[in-house]
């Protein structure tokens, strides 16, 4: 087992997780959504939706926790982790295009998208990555 490659899994999982319980917040409380990201006033329909994203970002920060335990073995969840990721700056993109998002109230949440987005692909293709510089 490469101790390099557990390290920095492990480190993408946790981060990962943390940001993710961090992401709940806003889910749940309407209030901190309107701070960050400008909603004034959420509808039923929005909070059923966002119901329904935080019980699925809970989930992914368990799944996290748990590849946190195993990195190695369990190393597949990071690449699931970046399909997740894009998915969510795909949806942010399409909420800024279409009016319902300000530009600069994404940014900071973009930039720390592009760090996990990093950690995990680097870690996830350590060995690649490790062979091609050895070439």
């Amino acid at each position: 087992m490469d101790e390099r490659q557990a390290h920095l899994l492990r480190r993408a999982f946790l981060l990962g997780a943390i940001t993710d319980a961090l992401a709940l917040i806003p889910m749940l409380v309407p209030g901190v959504a309107s701070l960050l990201w400008g909603f004034s006033d959420p509808s039923g329909a929005y909070r059923f939706a966002m119901g329904y994203g935080a019980s699925l970002m809970l989930g992914w920060t368990v799944l996290l926790l748990w590849a946190y335990q195993r990195p190695i073995e369990r190393r597949f969840v990071a690449a699931l982790t970046v399909l997740v990721i894009c998915g969510l700056v795909l949806t942010e993109i399409v909420a800024v295009q279409s009016g319902h998002l300000q530009p600069w109230r994404m940014i900071p949440t973009w930039c720390l998208q592009g760090v996990l987005l990093f950690l995990f692909v680097s870690a996830y293709h350590y060995r690649a990555f490790k062979r091609w510089v050895a070439a």
